[in-house]
């Protein structure tokens, strides 16, 4: 009976590792105290900012929500997020025009992390469930590609973006000479 409340949705035992994986610490984000998943008024208490400021920065998309057992919860690298969005607008960009980026951001990210899902289901767990010996051999199979891609993941699309950042600042210089 305890397995049917740990998977409401009746997923095969690989899928269901990997969900309960995904409402835990996540690979490469949490070391320490960063597993901790905080309510919003608990993160809002942690930065010292109003918890009214944290929902609107929510609804802007600059701060995404883990979803767990129909919860939003927040880690430790939200608040290190936060503090990133802060900086900038001390450093002079308005509030609107961060907002205005997070929105157009959200949208085009939104259906790359479709993509990115997709092709991860059709090349990695597809495979491993067919190929694996059991369902425990899959769901621990799924869980270390899980371990490693998501890490990765992050890395190679933080470096990308930052390449493209530079690459158009210094395009943009460039053409001001």
């Amino acid at each position: 009976m305890a397995a049917m409340a740990d998977n409401p949705h009746h997923l095969p035992p690989a899928d269901a590792a990997l969900a309960a994986a995904l409402v835990g610490p996540l690979p490469g984000e949490s070391d320490g105290d960063d597993a901790e998943l905080l309510t919003l008024e608990e993160l809002a208490a942690h930065c010292e900012l109003p918890t009214a400021l944290l929902e609107a920065v929510e609804r802007e998309g600059l701060l995404i929500p883990r979803r767990t057992n129909d919860a939003r919860r927040y880690t430790l690298a939200d608040a290190e997020a936060l503090r990133a969005g802060l900086a900038l607008v001390e450093a002079g960009l308005p509030l609107d025009e961060l907002f205005n980026l997070a929105r157009e951001h959200t949208t085009a990210m939104r259906t790359i992390a479709d993509h990115a899902v997709e092709l991860f289901a059709r090349f990695v767990r597809d495979p491993i469930r067919a190929q694996a010996a059991d369902d425990e051999d899959a769901a621990a199979r799924l869980l270390d590609a899980f371990g490693q891609m998501l890490p990765a993941t992050g890395t190679l699309v933080g470096h990308h973006f930052r390449r493209l950042l530079v690459n158009a600042a210094s395009a943009r210089l460039q053409d001001r000479t």
